[in-house]
């Protein structure tokens, strides 16, 4: 639990957004219509899983691994990786596929909106750690300078 509550907010919304997410595949995520002539239209719900979904599915598994890796194990991975970037750029491509499966869907339900958001969270959160790594990588490499005739004393 001390682990958890250790986590950095970005972690925090990965671990959230991604297995929601990946649960979402399994939603109503478009409706196919199909016209029976005079017998009428039938609306078929259809799921998330298709070629675009598989990806996004796949996709959401090893970013949030990566994660989990990282954060919550004792695992040593490689210090000349840039694993931040690597997740961001994971999630970047799972958010991009999941607008790219909403805007190719004919038909897409309205929770379908929703689910593009999970994918954008989980982006959110590993921007926010790449950021922060940034952050703490250009401090450490540059030491603050001290400003030479400003003097705080009143």
């Amino acid at each position: 639990m001390e682990k958890l509550k250790a986590l950095t907010t970005g972690s925090k919304l990965v671990l959230v957004a991604g297995p929601l997410l990946f649960l979402s595949l399994f939603f109503n995520w478009q409706t196919a219509h199909v016209d029976y002539g005079p017998a009428g239209v039938a609306k078929i719900p259809e799921d998330g899983w298709d070629v675009w979904g598989l990806l996004i599915g796949v996709l959401t598994i090893v970013t949030v691994t990566l994660v989990v890796l990282r954060r919550l194990t004792e695992v040593e991975l490689s210090d000349d990786a840039p694993w931040d970037g690597i997740t961001l750029g994971l999630a970047g491509a799972t958010f991009a596929l999941a607008v790219l499966k909403n805007l190719t869907d004919a038909y897409s339900t309205y929770p379908s909106y929703g689910f593009v958001a999970l994918a954008g969270v989980m982006a959110a959160g590993t921007y926010l750690e790449w950021a922060r790594h940034r952050r703490e990588s250009s401090s450490a490499l540059s030491p603050r300078r001290k400003r030479r005739g400003v003097s705080s004393a009143a």
